[in-house]
Order: structure tokens, then sequence, then C-alpha cells
């Protein structure tokens, strides 16, 4: 689909993406603790309903299997050697259920790896691994590439970069944050302001924020993020705050306590909007209810 199609979207009205792939996954049997990105092989038709799903709720757009699916990611468990196929079956599998006038954003997450000196990894490295992630996106026909849950800015960086360089599609760039009692920093003490500027110096179609933290809580980021950028911004929070149950975390906000949120989120300058943990197809349908396209 042409790169432009997606962009005068977001020009245009109210953008909505999907919400969580983990929390569907986990939903329709994937054991704790295993590997999603796995299942665009093995139980493809589970990959594709979920994508149907999403899309069946008037999502606009939804982010394939792939948030850890780079070669660094895969190897923690043994299977970098089946990252192409992994990647290239989960944008099929989305593309089979995309409606006309719908888009496939290929998904790239963190790595794992920590960057010297607190870590082993060079920017050098990380900008490989998503540089051959998202050509994989791009080759089996992601319309974007959409960079989700960056804990660091530098590696937020090396992700836009890399996509950058391994295709001509609309690339959004997005930074998980803390909420503290100085401001929203990064896990590594950046500023919004300063990973909004770096990104879009850098190339990044559209800024985004997502995971982390609920709803309520980003509504105030919304507005800080909206003041540093004038690029277009897409929220994805979490279904309120997790709590710990046995091996496995629940979220207990409702889809319509969720929209209403996602509304003041709009309000304060999101243009694309969607969710993140513990949410679901239900949520995304209740948002674009309550908003309308």
């Amino acid at each position: 689909m042409n790169e432009n199609l997606f962009l005068n979207l977001v020009n245009d009205r109210i953008v909505f993406f999907d919400g969580a792939m983990g929390t569907m996954l986990l939903a329709a049997g994937l054991p704790t603790g295993g590997v999603p990105e796995l299942w665009n092989l093995e139980k493809p038709d589970v990959v594709m309903d979920v994508y149907q799903q999403y899309f069946n709720a008037g999502a606009d757009v939804v982010h394939t299997n792939t948030f850890g699916a780079s070669t660094l990611k895969l190897s923690i468990k043994g299977h970098a050697e089946q990252m192409e196929s992994i990647n290239l079956a989960a944008v099929q599998l989305a593309r089979r259920v995309c409606p006309e006038n719908a888009f496939v954003a290929g998904d790239l997450g963190p790595t794992g790896k920590m960057l010297k000196p607190m870590g082993d990894a060079t920017v050098e490295i990380l900008e490989d691994a998503f540089f051959l992630q998202a050509a994989a996106l791009i080759k089996g026909g992601a319309d974007i590439i959409s960079i989700e849950t960056m804990f660091s800015l530098d590696e937020a960086t090396a992700a836009l970069k890399a996509a950058k360089r391994a295709g001509n599609i609309p690339v959004i760039a997005g930074i998980t944050y803390n909420k503290t009692p100085n401001g929203y920093f990064t896990m590594m003490g950046e500023t919004i302001e300063q990973c909004a500027t770096t990104l879009a110096e850098n190339g990044a179609d559209a800024v985004a924020c997502n995971c982390t933290l609920g709803s309520s809580d980003i509504i105030e980021l919304t507005r800080e993020l909206r003041k540093a950028t004038t690029k277009p911004i897409l929220i994805q929070p979490n279904a309120g705050k997790p709590i710990p149950k046995g091996d496995i975390t629940i979220y207990e906000q409702t889809p319509s306590e969720f929209a209403s949120d996602i509304k003041r989120i709009i309000d304060e300058g999101a243009d694309m909007v969607g969710g993140c943990c513990g949410t679901n197809a239900a949520f995304i349908k209740e948002i674009v209810t309550t908003i309308g396209k």
C-alpha cells in the first residue's frame, strides 16, 4: 500500500491501532514464559484470528506478532535462525485478513540487551539486528514499522535508523516512560523532550508512547509529549495498573473506563490511539465506538 495513504489518514482523523497481542495469545493458551512469535509458524490460525478480531473491532492498524522477533531476542531461547521466517509469516498472516484501507505495522520491540557500559551490546550490534528484522517485515509486506516499548533513547534511535535504512515506509518510534515525582523519564533517565527531539531529528514520521503506565497516568504524559513535538503522536496505554496474581499479571480496568481516558488522551493531542498490556479486542471496539471514525 502507498506509504502516503497511512500518513494522509493520520492527518485526516484519529487513527485506531490494535490492543495487546500477548494478552490475546495467553487467553488462547500460550504458556506463561512461552515465545509468542513462534506461534506465527506453529499456530498461524490463532495469530491470524487475533488480527481478525482487532480488525473486526474497528482497528485501522494491527501490529505484527514480532515484538520479540529480532535475532538478539530470539537467541535467548535458541530461535535466532528462525528470525526471517517468523517475521515473514507474521506479516503474511496479517495481510490475509487486512481489509482494504487498513494497515499492517511491522512491530520492533527491545532486544533485551543492555548497551555498554551497563551491558555488553553496542549500538552497531543493536542496529544490525533491527535492520535484519525490519528488512524481513518490509519484505513480507508491512505498510509501517512501529517501534514499541523502548526503555532507552539509544536503543530506540538504533531501531529507527535501522528501519529507515531497511526501506521507504513510515516509521513510528515509541518509548516507554516511568512516572516519577519529578515528571516522566525513561529507565535511563531521559526526558520526554529529549526523546521526542532526537527521534524527530533522526527521521521518525511519528512518535509514540506505550506500556508501563495505565491510561489515567498517560493523559498528562500526552500533554507533555504534544508540547515537545509537532510530529503525529501514537499513545497505547495499559489497561490500568498491573496486579500480580500468582505467576500471571491481571489488569482490572474496564473497556468503558479505558475509552473514557482515551478520549481525554485525544483531547491532549494524540493523533493515533490503541492499547497495550491487558487490553483486547473489546477495548478497541469500545474506543472506536466512543470516539468514532
